[in-house]
Parts: structure tokens; sequence; C-alpha cells
């Protein structure tokens, strides 16, 4: 049995069963009709069968006129039922064509508000703040224009920018949307702590390094070994350059091989100890981030 074969047999069975008690012995019952499409799509959306649900939603757009209100709110459920599925970017065309399509629509604020979420599970967050940042003046719905500034904000945060997040959540704290406003305390708190964390400056790590090889490395949290090693293979290398040079002048070949050698490991190691200080950064902040609890609302 294919796919189309079960689809069919699925429709069959479940219209069966809701209609057949009222259905007269007389009269036959119509499995393909607009209205039993439709409440086919709504059972397979209730179960979770989302792709199934947009095949047989997109069905009954076929039957019924793109002027009519109700086309508005099945091609949001479409838009839906992909986001819901995972085909994300399939999800973000159909809203889009939503708001092209209906661009006075009732659900023209979700749209928006679902397609900054989209990119926002995408991680996509630079992408999701810029584009709801562009929608807030079309979002006319008091309670999306809220998780909408709410999202931005936690996009934000994901993007470690802790001083934007903390000035959007510290407005939320006022919202009229009590569940926004509970959660923007929660959020800003984060924000303050983001801000705060333990980090290592890379322009100190280079300086240390400059110094004494080896102590920026150190400085960033690396292991006393990788530190000492550093130190010890530009102290040697430059040791025997300047022994060469000493023994044989500016002509040594020794003294300019090693010199050369010792060079390059002694600026290996102040970019090393740069770099080094950014990794420490970024692992403090991923694992802080780690600890953020989020749910998106539909």
């Amino acid at each position: 049995m294919n796919t189309t074969q079960l689809h069919r047999l699925l429709l069959i069975i479940f219209l069966t069963t809701t209609l057949l008690p009222f259905a007269s012995t007389e009269e036959p019952i119509e499995y393909y009709t607009p209205e039993n499409v439709r409440k086919f799509a709504d059972f397979l959306y209730e179960q979770g069968e989302f792709l199934r649900a947009a095949g047989e939603y997109q069905r009954y757009l076929f039957h019924i006129s793109e002027k009519e209100a109700e086309s508005e709110q099945i091609r949001y459920k479409i838009a839906l039922c992909y986001r819901f599925a995972g085909q994300t970017e399939q999800a973000i065309e159909n809203f889009q064509t939503l708001l092209q399509t209906h661009t006075k629509s009732q659900f023209a604020s979700r749209a928006y508000y679902q397609i900054g979420a989209t990119y926002f599970l995408l991680d996509r967050f630079e992408q999701s703040t810029q584009f709801l940042g562009e929608a807030l003046p079309y979002i006319t719905d008091t309670r999306q224009r809220a998780e909408a500034e709410q999202l931005i904000g936690l996009s934000y945060l994901m993007q470690k920018q802790w001083a934007e997040a903390g000035e959007v959540f510290k407005i939320l704290q006022r919202s009229d949307v009590i569940s926004v406003k509970e959660k923007a305390l929660v959020y800003h708190n984060y924000a303050e702590t983001g801000a705060q964390l333990p980090t290592r400056s890379p322009f100190l790590a280079g300086v240390l390094s400059t110094i004494v090889p080896g102590s920026g490395r150190l400085y960033a949290g690396l292991r006393i070994g990788d530190a000492v090693t550093s130190l010890i293979t530009v102290g040697v290398t430059g040791w025997q350059a300047y022994d060469g040079f000493r023994r044989d002048g500016l002509s040594s070949v020794k003294g300019w091989t090693l010199g050369t050698i010792s060079g390059i490991f002694y600026l290996g190691n102040i970019y090393g100890s740069v770099i080094s200080a950014r990794v420490y950064n970024r692992q403090v902040e991923d694992e802080f981030l780690t600890t953020l609890s989020i749910e998106l609302p539909y």
C-alpha cells in the first residue's frame, strides 16, 4: 500500500467513524466534499500529523475562494504545519505568502512573529532580530508585539549582546502582557549576569606573552604545561640563535636559521595567547547560555 492509498484509507476511516451515526441509510457519505476534507485536515493536525495535515489543507484551499476570510486561517495553518514538522524554509515561505496575499489579515501579526521565531529556531539569531525589528510597526496585536519584542531580546542574548538584551527586557518589565512581563525579569537578570561573566582580555593575553612567552596562555586558562612548553621552545631556540651569532657573527647560518625559527615560535606564542583568551571567553559564554530555558509561545 503506497502513501496515497494509506492517506485515503485514513480519510475514509475517520469520516466513517465520525459521520456514520448521523448518516441516513439512504444517502451515501461524500468523503471528498470540502467540508469533510477540512475536518480530516483538522483531525490530522490535532494528531500531530503535520505534513499530511498541510496536504489536506492545501486540498481544501483549492475549493474556496482566495477572497474568503477562511483562506487566511488555512494559509496560516499550512505554514504552522510546516514549522511544527521541521520544514522551516517552507514554513517561512508560506508565512510570507500569507502576508503578500492578505496584507491586512487578522493573522498578519502572528505571521510576522512566526517568521521571526522560525529564524530563531534555525539559530539565525541576527536575521531574527533584524526581521522582527523591521516588522514591529506592522504587528498590531498587543500580545504578539510583546512576544516579538521578547524574541528580539532572546536573539540578542543568544548573540551574547548582553547590553542590548538588557535594554529590551528592562522595557518589557512594564508590559501589559503578564506572561511576557514575568519572563522579562528572568531574562533581564540573565543579561546582567552575562555581562559580568569572568572573561579574559585577548589584548592582555598578547601583552603578557610578549613579555614572558607562555604567560598569556597561562592567563587564558590553558594548562601550565602549555605555557612552559611555549617558554622553553622560544627560550631554547632564541638562546641557540644568540650562541650562533656570538660565535660566527652575522654570517652565522645557525644564528639565522634558529633565529628565524625562534621568531616564528615567538609570534605564534603571542597569537596563540590571543586566540586562547577568545576561546576561553566563548566557552564561558556558551556554557552560561546552556542554563537558559526558552519556551517560545505559538
